[in-house]
């Protein structure tokens, strides 16, 4: 059951965002995948997620060249027995 409501769901997101088209012409129920707008919006994704990955790579090689900061020792307290 969890299966048919993953797959019910997944079309519907395809049907929602233009990669799916529902038609019944001529009365003959059909489904239409337009794979152009499904190749354009995984390279759109694509594209942003290295875009976003080359700036968290360039975030942490900052991080990583900063000089360490400085602390004062904290000494512990002592414990009560």
């Amino acid at each position: 059951m969890r299966v048919v409501i993953a797959v019910v769901v997944v079309v519907l997101i395809m049907a929602l965002v233009g990669w799916l088209r529902f038609s019944s012409p001529a009365g003959n129920p059909t489904i239409q995948v337009d794979t152009e707008k499904v190749k354009e919006d995984t390279s759109i994704l694509v594209e942003k997620s290295k875009q976003v990955v080359d700036q968290a790579a360039e975030k942490v090689d900052a991080s990583i060249e900063r000089d360490p900061v400085e602390r004062d020792p904290v000494e512990p307290e002592p414990v009560e027995q």
